[in-house]
């Protein structure tokens, strides 16, 4: 007998529950199950296995009386625990808020909701989501399914690594500087940041409007494609493209002396696939890029966050107090960077508004006239210079390539901060494995409003290559 669970992508199981072949309660039991047998990973900060049950006896019962059903319909989707669930809590990762219920869902999760998915819980991530590695001194480091002893990647760690280990069908994370990308790329699964403004914003803590965005996370370009298009509000149909013939620019936004060899050699295999496939490889960079991106986006994170910080906890309708929060935070790096002088904005305004309405548009100008003067259609580059690491401090020395690099997991977000600070699309997939079992992940960028078009390369791409091996022991 097949098993009904062995593609366990939202496309393969939607089809199965509108065929009858599985029942929403029969899948939502599946979940429970897996994420039970996975707790090691510690991939989850809270679930609520009955409300879930009964969301997807719910689901049944829309089917069996004949009601339209959503293209989502009866999915457990696992939901990054900073953003809002209004029947479970939104810890944040921190110690606070972990039994705070927030008052309303997330603008972008009512969405999914709305399109038939169910939440099968709240994953794991970086404390209040401002660092690149799997560890939470509160809730515990989420391990990476390919090498427990090693880092997911962050901050979106817990529902990456959920995803990889197929504990739920596909997660939804938040990104501003790689959060979505970073742990994706490091679990060896999919994910996507979108063009500024593409999905619904709110809900989600800290913030910065100008920056972050949720992102979808799945094991397929197709579930991304359904994701997104449930996310925007548009149509799930990718524009029918060749890569025969496309030009695609090879960019290094990066340092040579932090790019692994590993990491190196598996983007040498997946561009001389590319070329195979006829895609014309420019190999071009934009000057100065790293430099213009730290100009813009440091700013806008700061002032936005102390800005929107009590705001969003007004919204949110908790009693707890941004000096509550703080005070219980249990990484001292956190710490620092939501100690009082966050808050002091004397000054921070000016250069704010100059970032805002000089910085920034030049930042977008550049990136636009990569574009236009080498005429291609994407970027492509290693969306991480290193795969996963032993490392769990990201301000700690690490050895690339035989040689010591002082604070070297820092460059773990080398070339992920652009995007967001520019609001242009950039998605993620699975270029291959290192010769010692890590997973490697290609980026593909594009300029403002090129997310469909990005998602039809990578499906190009991900056809190509073929599916990666899964981690040892995932379902």
């Amino acid at each position: 007998m097949t098993d009904p669970y062995n593609d366990f992508t939202i496309t393969g199981l939607t089809s199965r529950l509108r065929e009858g072949d599985i029942s929403a309660e029969a899948l939502a039991t599946e979940v429970i199950e897996r994420c039970e047998r996975h707790s090691d990973l510690r991939a989850l900060i809270s679930q609520d296995p009955e409300a879930l049950l009964r969301s997807a006896r719910q689901a049944d019962q829309r089917q069996a009386s004949g009601a339209e059903l959503g293209p989502l319909h009866g999915v457990p989707l696992l939901i990054k625990d900073n953003i809002d669930t209004r029947d479970l809590p939104t810890s944040g990762g921190t110690a606070a808020l972990e039994n705070d219920v927030p008052k309303h869902n997330a603008p972008s999760l009512q969405r999914l909701l709305d399109a038939g998915a169910l939440v099968a819980g709240k994953g794991n991530l970086y404390e209040l989501a401002v660092g690149g590695t799997s560890d939470n001194l509160h809730f515990g480091r989420v391990k990476n399914p390919y090498r427990p002893a090693f880092n997911a990647g962050g901050s979106s760690s817990g529902p990456a690594a959920a995803v990889a280990a197929r504990m739920a069908p596909a997660g939804l994370g938040t990104d501003t500087n790689g959060s979505v990308r970073v742990p994706c790329s490091q679990c060896g699964i999919a994910g996507f940041r979108p063009s500024f403004q593409r999905y619904p914003f709110g809900g989600v803590f800290p913030s910065a409007p100008t920056r972050d965005s949720v992102g979808p996370m799945t094991t397929t370009v197709d579930d991304l494609a359904l994701l997104d298009a449930v996310l925007s509000g548009t149509e799930n149909r990718l524009p029918e493209i060749s890569l025969s013939g496309m030009r695609l620019g090879l960019s290094s936004p990066y340092s040579e002396e932090v790019l692994d060899e590993r990491t190196a050699a598996v983007m040498k295999d997946a561009v001389s696939l590319l070329r195979d496939l006829g895609a014309v490889i420019v190999e071009a960079d934009i000057p100065g890029l790293t430099a213009m991106t730290h100009r813009v986006a440091w700013p806008i994170t700061s002032y936005e966050v102390a800005m929107e910080f009590p705001q969003y906890l007004a919204h949110r309708g908790t009693r707890i107090t941004i000096d509550e929060i703080i005070k219980n935070i249990a990484s001292e790096v956190v710490k620092e960077r939501f100690s009082p002088k966050f808050y002091n904005q004397t000054g921070q305004r000016a250069k704010y508004e100059e970032v805002m309405q000089s910085q920034r548009p030049a930042l977008q100008a550049v990136i636009q006239a990569y574009y236009d003067e080498h005429q291609v259609v994407a970027m492509v580059f290693p969306t991480s210079p290193f795969p996963a690491t032993r490392l769990e401090g990201e301000n700690a020395d690490m050895e690339i390539n035989g040689k010591q690099v002082p604070d070297g997991f820092g460059h773990i977000i080398d070339h992920t901060v652009h995007q967001s600070a520019a609001g242009v699309p950039s998605l993620t997939l699975p270029a291959g494995l290192t010769a010692d079992g890590l997973p490697v992940g290609i980026s593909f960028d594009g300029p403002l409003g090129a997310d469909r078009t990005l998602l039809a390369i990578a499906r190009e791409f991900e056809a190509a290559r073929g599916p990666i091996p899964r981690p040892t022991g995932s379902d």
